[in-house]
């Protein structure tokens, strides 16, 4: 599942798939305190912006067929006819998925992986997320790996947050889309 969509799908999972960063934190669980040491550096492709996390059923492969067999369907599955479309779309465009998700598509390199999908904004299965707060829901549930703690009691959030991250501590876990919602989220 470490490169879990085929060409030419590009889904950043660290950023667009909970199910995916649950599988890649147990990871890192399972290889002791220096998998879990390493995820910061792995995670730096989250960036530092606010972004849309996928909470469906969905794994990313699943995603690509679902929007594969859409854009087969429509003739838009290789790169001129998708680049043409996309254009006359104002480069990009939204495919909704059976689990009523709706995806983002926008065009890459021809030669590489073109059909980039990210997450639509407030639909379903989908919620907003600062980067900063999906590291630190990612580090409390591995460090509650390590510990058998639970990811969700301040103290080892902070510790989390202080030891891997370097963040200052946060003095409770609120908010619908806050670091309490996004461990929930990734349990």
């Amino acid at each position: 599942m470490n490169d879990p969509t085929p060409h030419p799908f590009l889904l950043n999972t660290w950023k667009h798939h909970a199910g995916w960063i649950r599988w890649r934190t147990g990871q890192a669980v399972a290889a002791g305190p220096a998998g879990v040491e390493a995820l910061p550096a792995a995670m730096a492709v989250v960036g530092a912006r606010l972004m849309d996390l996928y909470t469906g059923a969905f794994t990313p492969a699943g995603l690509a067929a679902h929007i594969a067999d859409q854009l087969r369907r429509l003739g838009r599955l290789e790169y001129t006819p998708l680049a043409e479309w996309l254009q006359g779309q104002g480069e990009y465009s939204m495919l909704a998925l059976p689990d009523g998700s709706k995806w983002t598509l926008r065009l890459g390199p021809a030669a590489g992986k073109y059909v980039h999908i990210h997450p639509g904004r407030w639909v379903p299965h989908t919620v907003r997320v600062q980067a900063n707060t999906l590291k630190s829901a990612v580090m409390a549930h591995a460090l509650a790996g390590l510990t058998g703690g639970d990811p969700a009691d301040l103290a080892l959030v902070n510790d989390a947050r202080k030891q891997y991250l370097g963040l200052l501590p946060v003095r409770e876990l609120t908010g619908a889309a806050g670091l309490g919602a996004v461990i929930e989220v990734l349990r």
